[in-house]
């Protein structure tokens, strides 16, 4: 029996702004943080697009402006 392999659907960082609704600039500042769940290959930033919808949910965002 084949095993199907799950695929997975990598954002860059324009598509992810474009997703979230927000600036370019604020999604490399919070994955440069560590705040916002991606994965760096080589020079550039990925984010697995299940990744931004866990973390919009979770309210992090939210609790972030609120410490400003």
């Amino acid at each position: 029996m084949k095993e199907r392999l799950m695929e997975t659907k990598w954002l860059i960082v324009i598509e992810a702004a474009q997703y979230l609704k927000m600036g370019r600039s604020t999604v490399y500042k919070l994955a440069q943080e560590g705040k916002l769940p991606t994965h760096k290959v080589g020079r550039q930033w990925r984010f697995d697009a299940k990744e931004p919808d866990k973390w919009l949910k979770s309210g992090k965002l939210a609790s972030l402006e609120e410490r400003r």
